[in-house]
């Protein structure tokens, strides 16, 4: 470790802690002046800490940090993991980085350890001007590689336990070597075999829920081959009933020209007649004709398939798509596993209701793309914010199951929002998904 004065330390760690908050900047979505003007008042005092205690720094750091976003993690509970992992690679970042730049500097300047520099003032400067180079490098990498992909919470949750982990042993190492007196390249040694180990841990761990993963998508491309399947087979079997039709109708129409010499036609046969056409335009796929216009193959198997499925739980089905949708500019996998939620918690709801009834709409317009999904419900729904709780399920009466589970999904999709309210006895969920430009 390299000595300076201690006007020039406190300089230093009060740039250290400037670039903890500037991290949390990068790798957060925490925007709120409130949050940064909070600690930017405890900032001298923190630094003051730091200069001591490096252990009760961190202590300090991360119960702030949790005070100050108790509040916003019970409003956005979806969030909290994912937020949570920012700021404990923020923390790794301020913790390993100024250690290693020390190290850097030190081969440079070819400077002894443990001897008190006489130009600490300079060397200051140059230490953190590699600590932000460095931090900012390590953390937009970071940014780019990780915060930008959707992490799932039990993801974050696995990440966020590592991180804490490693932490402490940091803090509690650097703490130990600290008060036995054992610094310089002993502690950098000690330092960097756990920095080591943990990123080896961390590599698996990713290798393995990577693995996990492409296991999760693989299962979602046999269900939506299933989907196809269910979607081919339905249309198959309109178009045999279609052709029964034709024929039918043709038998029909002969009689009718037979009866043309008569008088007066048979009221009865012409209404059987007409009934008969009734039953089977309505029973043929022609009542999901707006399914022509949605040319997303995935999405357009998976409502083939709910639809039926509604249809067969009995009840009364509605699907509208007046104008063609031939893209979608969000993840597919995430599309249909959202619209599978959505549609099945539709289901749900209306089975137990009165009405029965389940409307599906897709309305492409100039900016966006719609998807609104209502259903009849039984009783008075409970707050939303209860609904939105992970777990949340009220068979039989309500709709809410999976709710939090949507929310989950659509983390990091910027451009999908995704709205749930109830309209003349019908709880609508809305799912808008902004055109790129």
């Amino acid at each position: 470790m390299v000595l300076v004065d201690s006007f020039s330390y406190f300089f230093k760690e009060l740039f250290d802690l400037l670039l903890f908050l500037f991290m949390i900047g990068l790798l957060t979505n925490i925007r709120k002046n409130s949050f940064y003007f909070a600690l930017l008042i405890f900032l001298f005092p923190l630094t003051l800490l730091s200069v001591t205690d490096a252990l009760l720094t961190g202590i300090a750091l991360i119960s702030l940090i949790m005070i100050l976003r108790f509040k916003s993690w019970g409003k956005k509970p979806e969030a909290q993991f994912t937020e949570l992992l920012g700021l404990l690679l923020s923390l790794t970042i301020y913790c390993i980085v100024p250690l290693f730049s020390s190290i850097i500097v030190s081969r440079i300047f070819k400077l002894e350890f443990n001897v008190l520099n006489e130009r600490g003032l300079l060397l200051v400067v140059i230490l953190i001007v590699f600590d932000w180079i460095l931090s900012i490098i390590i953390a937009l990498t970071i940014k780019s590689k990780v915060m930008n992909r959707s992490i799932p919470s039990e993801e974050a949750k696995i990440y966020c336990m590592q991180l804490g982990i490693f932490l402490t042993f940091v803090y509690l190492f650097g703490e130990i070597l600290r008060r036995m007196q054992i610094l310089g390249i002993f502690q950098i040694v000690m330092i960097s075999f756990l920095v080591t180990q943990f990123s080896v841990t961390m590599y698996f761990t990713y290798l393995t829920l990577k693995k996990n993963h492409e296991k999760t998508e693989l299962s979602n491309l046999k269900e939506q081959m299933e989907m196809m399947r269910v979607y081919t087979a339905d249309i198959e079997r309109n178009y045999q009933e279609l052709r029964k039709f034709r024929h039918d109708y043709k038998n029909m129409l002969l009689g009718l020209k037979a009866m043309q010499n008569e008088s007066a036609i048979d009221e009865g046969y012409l209404n059987k007649m007409i009934d008969y056409s009734h039953q089977m335009i309505d029973n043929s796929v022609m009542r999901f004709s707006g399914l022509s216009n949605l040319n997303v193959d995935s999405v357009k198997s998976l409502m083939i398939a709910k639809l039926i499925h509604a249809e067969q739980s009995g009840i009364e089905v509605n699907f509208e798509c007046l104008i063609p949708i031939a893209n979608i500019n969000m993840d597919e996998i995430k599309l249909v596993r959202i619209l599978g939620i959505l549609i099945d918690n539709a289901v749900e709801a209306a089975i137990e209701s009165e009405e029965k009834r389940i409307n599906t709409l897709f309305i492409n317009s100039t900016y966006s793309i719609e998807i609104s999904i209502e259903n009849s419900f039984l009783g008075k729904l409970p707050p939303l914010s209860e609904m939105k709780k992970v777990g949340f399920s009220k068979k039989g009466k309500n709709r809410g199951l999976g709710l939090s589970n949507a929310q989950d999904i659509l983390i990091a999709t910027k451009q999908a929002d995704l709205a749930h309210y109830s309209n003349q006895g019908m709880f609508v969920s809305t799912l808008t998904i902004r055109k790129s430009e």
